[in-house]
C-alpha cells in the first residue's frame, strides 16, 4: 500500500471519530477543526482557532489573496479566515469525507466558491500563483518533506509565503525519547517527521527564505505525565490486539496522541511555526 493510501485510510477511520463528536453535540467550528487547541496570549479562551491569529500576525497578504491549505481536514482554517480576509481559499485533503463535509459547511455559511476543498495530495502537481500556502499538522505526514516543500514552493507566486505549523522533534534525544518519537511516528503515519533543521534545509533547497518562526510549545496544553503513563500502557495493549483484527487505526491514533503529549511536556518535541517566502 502506498503511503498516501495508508494516510487516507488512517483518516477515514478518524472521520468516524469526528462524526461521533458531531453526534455528541460538538458541532460548529470547534468540531470542524482537526488541529489542537492553544492558549490565547491575548486573553481569549483557548481553542483550535488561536493558531490562525498567530499565523496571520505579521503576514502581509495582498487584497483578495489566493490561499491554499495543504492538508485541510474539514476546512476549518479556511472557513475561519476567509470571511475576514477575502480572496479565494483552496483546500486539499486525501479524505473524501473531509472534503465533502467541508464543502457542505462552506455552502451553509455562504462561502461556496470562496472556500473550495478538493481531494488531492500536496505532493501532486498543483496550480500556481498562490499568495499563501500553509499546512497545520499536515506536512508531518510527508514521506519526502524536501520534495513536498519544493512542490509547494513551485505553487507560490513571487513573494508568496509558506507557513508550516507542526510538531518537530529535537535534534538530541535520549534513548527513551527516541523510542517514543519512533512510536509516535508509526502511530500517526509520519515516516520522517522532520526536525526544525530538516525543514529549514528543505526551505533552502527549494529556494525559500525563512522570514519568521515561533516556538508555540508553551501554548500547548499536554496532560501531566503521571496521568498519561497508565493510559499509554492501556492503549498500547489495546492497539496490539485491535491491529490484528483490522481495527487498530483509532487505538493507534489515540496512542500516538498521548505519546506526543508526553514528548511535548518533556521538551523532546517542539510545536513550531516556520514562515518562509519565495523571493
Amino acid at each position: 500500500m502506498s503511503h498516501a493510501r495508508e494516510v487516507a485510510r488512517y483518516y477515514r477511520w478518524l472521520d468516524r471519530l469526528a462524526w461521533m463528536r458531531v453526534m455528541r453535540g460538538e458541532s460548529g467550528s470547534q468540531a470542524q477543526a482537526v488541529h489542537r487547541p492553544l492558549r490565547d496570549v491575548g486573553g481569549g479562551p483557548p481553542g483550535p482557532m488561536v493558531v490562525h491569529k498567530l499565523m496571520l500576525a505579521g503576514l502581509a497578504l495582498p487584497p483578495a489573496p489566493r490561499v491554499l491549505d495543504a492538508g485541510c481536514g474539514y476546512g476549518a482554517s479556511a472557513l475561519d479566515m476567509a470571511p475576514r480576509i477575502g480572496g479565494r481559499w483552496d483546500g486539499i485533503s486525501l479524505s473524501p469525507v473531509q472534503v465533502r463535509r467541508g464543502n457542505e459547511e462552506a455552502a451553509a455559511r455562504g462561502l461556496a466558491g470562496q472556500v473550495v476543498l478538493s481531494v488531492a495530495s500536496y505532493d501532486a502537481p498543483l496550480a500556481d500563483g498562490y499568495d499563501w500556502i500553509f499546512g497545520i499538522e499536515s506536512l508531518i505526514h510527508a514521506p519526502d518533506p524536501a520534495a513536498t516543500v519544493a512542490n509547494l514552493a513551485a505553487a507560490l507566486a513571487q513573494g508568496g509565503a509558506l507557513t508550516i505549523v507542526d510538531d518537530m522533534p529535537e535534534e538530541v534525544l535520549t534513548v527513551e525519547q527516541a523510542a517514543r518519537v519512533a512510536l509516535f511516528k508509526r502511530c500517526w503515519r509520519c515516516p520522517v517527521a522532520p526536525t526544525r533543521a530538516g525543514w529549514l534545509a528543505a526551505f533552502d533547497a527549494a529556494g525559500l527564505v525563512l522570514g519568521h518562526e515561533a516556538d508555540l510549545t508553551p501554548l500547548t496544553m499536554p496532560r501531566p505525565a503521571a496521568e498519561l503513563a497508565p493510559r499509554i500502557a492501556a492503549q498500547a495493549r489495546a492497539a496490539r490486539w485491535k491491529r490484528l483484527i483490522g481495527l487498530g487505526y483509532r487505538s493507534e491514533a489515540d496512542l500516538g496522541g498521548m505519546v506526543l503529549e508526553t514528548l511535548l511536556a518533556e521538551g523532546a518535541v517542539r510545536y513550531r511555526m516556520l514562515v518562509a517566502r519565495k523571493p
